[in-house]
């Protein structure tokens, strides 16, 4: 009896001098616990004071003295990303505390693409990163290409007629999926989706997985996923948002947006025009057309550019866990080119004008059904039309003349049908999704083979089962059966892993098989001008493809921020590719190369301490195909790229300093050789390297941005050309890449009024 008591005793001595406040961190808007989030205590009247980080699951306690609590225990709740919550702890008693996101930043945005259900880029099952609006806005980018110009493992190649194209872990855009709101985007012209066509004025984010999602979105998935994802609101009650944005060389886009919360309604319209008067070497500033109407000075290399664009955005929530939302876009591209003076009098110039046309409706439902059970639907119907104008223009008395034989008018459409049907939580051990995937894709143009309609649709289900064998670890394989009406599809699998090694430690492993179709173009258009004579290829063979990804990431919260690293590394295996070879100046076809293969990886580094955001990455991609295999060689050609940016922000008194800049190696191409075989050409290294101060004004309602692009004065890379010799008789010249150093200003004018009532 008395060894109880005694060890009673204890107990309760051991217990009064260390009690346990249990706490819980939750983000107010999803009621998700908040990882790593900070809590710095203090007992008032002591010297008692500490900061505790929560763990994944948001949880934490608060060691204190229990003689100090009646007296006070004050707490500060923060997190990068959320506005801190102050309070005075008077109890023991477990509490729970709601985090709302801060408007400046949030390093947890939100991913759908190949999602179940929403989450955080960091719970993915794939690695994938968001760019938010927050780094949109640093950058003061316009289109897309402004962002990924600056993203590993992704090059850009500019067309001054065609357009801005990517190549994503070295392989082409064609193998790119690039979405809207989960839409695929139609309108490839050489095999490529033009950049400069997709504005990111109104969009919230762009969620980007490296490696194939072919079991999700099915062909051109292979390389990655690019999905944007448009406003679907301006928030509680009304906004107003203005943006205007010019560059010395003669860029001025002008937007306006305006929104509309109004009970379970939510309406947001943006329309807006941007505007480009071309550029030359050794233009200094907007093209006067004016005083260069019939000399050599009419000639642009970069050729003037006007495009308008509207979206409108209707969400309506039928109840809590059902939402309705209808979208529907409109685009018009205009691009000039003004033509040399003919020789031998120099008194006419060949002009030409594309005119290009996008119409694009998608209606959306979503909703949870039973206790978990999510639906999420979609049926959109896409017009692309590019109309082609030359004619011969006399620089004498300005009439033009139409050129027989010149007009083409190109006219595709996508009816997109998709669905699916998950069952999954946090705590499920064994979830699944079930999904349709419906595509029919028709072209319709003088410049398709004989000039009749094409067709060609790709209707598949997939499915995906996801298992939590043990707590740490998510097993989900899946797989995809297709109809493909031009070419037999098979059944493409995959298996996505990921292990949570340590709270601040996750791995990922992954593999995939991957399809690819000839697109309708790369079969059959036969694209013929002044600049281009590129030729479909109706004997194509498909891609197929065997892909693996293995990455390390690591996320540790500290005192003072967050740093976040990575480690990933690739290897794809592409059969009969397809691609754009280069048979001499301005020609070009679609051929199989053959075997190609891509190896590479990379290392990133990041830390978000509030003030200051800070970043650096080194990756490499190596390329192998066929041309390797027949010379014998056993290496792979290996193209190096580096970036590093850093944003000083002085929050209170509204001002921020960023800098971003990116190095890219030399570049294999494939140039075609008199023989008719394959050789290998490259692009030479470059630099991009871009820096802005801005500054909010007016209780944060206008923000005023200055900065300068392209510091290093980048305008054409040397490149190695066709010429239809030997290997070592190939020639050279230049490719384009961008305008050269220029300095922009950029002001947003926002203006929100709060609804007084919500229902």
């Amino acid at each position: 009896m008395t060894r109880t008591a005694l060890a009673l005793s204890f107990l309760l001595l051991g217990t009064a001098g260390a009690a346990q406040v249990p706490m819980l961190v939750r983000d107010a808007a999803t009621r998700e616990p908040v990882a790593y989030a900070h809590v710095a205590w203090q007992a008032l009247g002591t010297a008692g004071k500490g900061v505790v980080v929560a763990g994944p699951d948001g949880k934490l306690t608060l060691p204190v003295d229990p003689a100090t609590v009646p007296n006070g225990i004050a707490v500060r709740i923060d997190f990068i990303g959320f506005m801190p919550v102050q309070d005075t702890l008077r109890s023991t008693r477990p509490c729970t505390f709601n985090l709302k996101c801060a408007q400046q930043f949030n390093l947890d945005d939100v991913v759908v693409t190949g999602q179940y259900r929403p989450t955080t880029a960091d719970r993915a099952v794939q690695r994938m990163h968001v760019i938010g609006a927050g780094q949109i806005e640093r950058m003061a980018a316009q289109g897309l290409a402004d962002v990924l110009g600056q993203e590993l493992n992704m090059r850009l190649a500019q067309d001054n007629v065609l357009g801005t194209s990517m190549s994503m872990r070295g392989l082409g855009g064609e193998n790119v999926k690039i979405l809207v709101d989960g839409v695929p985007v139609i309108g490839r012209q050489d095999g490529n989706l033009d950049l400069a066509q997709l504005d990111l004025t109104g969009i919230e984010r762009v969620e980007v997985i490296e490696g194939p999602l072919s079991v999700n979105y099915g062909t051109n998935a292979l390389a990655g996923t690019i999905n944007l994802i448009t406003k679907k609101g301006g928030g509680n009650g009304s906004s107003l948002k203005a943006v205007a944005y010019t560059e010395l060389v003669g860029r001025l886009n002008l937007s306006v947006a305006a929104g509309l919360r109004l009970g379970r309604n939510d309406l947001l319209m943006t329309i807006g025009r941007n505007y480009f008067g071309g550029w030359g070497p050794g233009q200094d500033a907007a093209y006067d057309f004016d005083r260069h109407l019939a000399d050599s000075s009419r000639y642009q290399p970069w050729k003037p550019r006007e495009q308008y664009f509207g979206r409108l955005n209707y969400r309506f929530a039928l109840n809590k866990r059902w939402t309705v939302n209808y979208k529907g876009e409109a685009m018009q591209d205009r691009i000039f080119d003004r033509g040399l003076p003919r020789a031998p009098y120099a008194e006419s110039a060949f002009d030409s004008e594309f005119l290009t046309k996008r119409m694009d409706n998608a209606l959306f439902a979503k909703g949870d059904v039973g206790r978990c059970g999510h639906v999420d639907a979609l049926i959109a119907h896409d017009v692309y039309d590019r109309t082609k104008s030359t004619w011969i223009r006399n620089l004498t008395t300005l009439d033009e003349v139409p050129v027989p034989g010149e007009a083409d008018n190109t006219r595709f459409t996508l009816t997109n049908a998709r669905g699916t049907w998950s069952s999954a939580s946090d705590s499920a051990r064994l979830g699944y999704e079930l999904g349709i995937d419906i595509n029919q894709e028709t072209a319709t143009g003088e410049r398709l083979a004989d000039g009749t309609e094409k067709r060609i649709a790709d209707n598949a289900v997939f499915g995906t089962l996801q298992w939590k064998p043990v707590r740490p670890l998510i097993v989900r394989p899946g797989v995809r059966a297709a109809h493909n009406t031009q070419y037999s599809a098979p059944i493409v699998p995959s298996l996505d892993i990921r292990y949570q090694l340590a709270p601040a430690l996750a791995l990922r492993a992954s593999y995939a098989e991957g399809f690819r179709a000839p697109s309708l173009k790369e079969l059959y258009l036969y694209f013929v001008d002044v600049n281009h004579d590129i030729h479909g290829n109706p004997g194509l063979v498909a891609e197929s493809s065997n892909n693996y990804s293995l990455s390390l990431s690591y996320r540790k919260a500290l005192e003072k921020g967050v740093v976040r690293a990575e480690l990933a590394g690739y290897h794809d295996r592409v059969h009969n590719l397809i691609t754009l070879v280069q048979e001499g100046a301005n020609l070009y076809s679609y051929v199989n190369v053959g075997e190609y293969r891509t190896l590479g990886g990379s290392a990133s580094v990041n830390w978000d301490g509030g003030h200051w955001l800070m970043g650096a990455g080194a990756a490499l991609t190596g390329r192998y195909d066929t041309l390797g295999l027949a010379g014998g060689g056993a290496s792979y050609d290996l193209a190096p790229q580096a970036n590093i940016n850093a944003t000083r922000s002085w929050r209170k008194q509204g001002w921020s300093i960023t800098a971003f800049a990116k190095y890219q190696g030399e570049q294999q191409n494939y140039i075609q050789l008199a023989d008719g075989s394959l050789g290998r050409g490259s692009i030479a290294a470059y630099v991009m390297a871009d820096a802005s101060v801005a500054k909010r004004l007016w209780n944060d309602r206008l923000m005023v941005t200055a900065g300068c692009k392209n510091i290093g004065n980048v305008t054409d890379l040397n490149a190695t050309m066709g010429n239809g010799g030997a290997p070592s008789d190939a020639g050279t010249g230049s490719v384009p890449l961008a305008t050269g150093r220029t300095y922009f200003l950029r002001l947003t004018l926002e203006m929100k009024e709060r609804a007084k009532s919500m229902q």
